[in-house]
């Protein structure tokens, strides 16, 4: 099992997060390098997106490890590297499936990135 370095600082999020964002935004501010900047369920009509900046590309094994679908067990995650149209960047997003079935895995795969329940330590 891949062992995670993280943080024991505490993260607040924002008030107007999707509640459904949440446990998944706080694990992932708990890897060493790695800031979330904005999140977004899909309310059941769109795929489940958190956007992130890394410190640096060092800091993203730890992450890329456990959205994979032979780690984590779930398929229909990725992270993707973007640019915008005045090629800005590069910019980070989590992209998951659509709907209740990427809350509940959002969840596990956020208990996978720091070995607690609920993201938070």
């Amino acid at each position: 099992m891949y062992k995670i370095q993280v943080s024991k600082r505490q993260w607040k999020p924002p008030a107007d997060m999707d509640k459904e964002c949440v446990v998944l935004c706080a694990a992932m501010n708990r890897i060493k390098g790695i800031r979330t900047v904005s999140s977004c369920c899909g309310h059941g009509k769109h795929p489940y997106r958190i956007y992130f900046q890394p410190r640096s590309l060092a800091a993203l094994p730890p992450l890329l490890y456990w959205f994979d679908a032979c780690h984590c067990g779930h398929y229909g995650w990725t992270v993707v590297v973007y640019t915008d149209c005045s090629a800005a960047g590069p910019f980070f997003r989590v992209e998951g499936p659509v709907g209740p079935e990427a809350y509940v895995e959002a969840g596990d795969i956020a208990y996978l990135l720091t070995g607690e329940a609920d993201g938070k330590g």
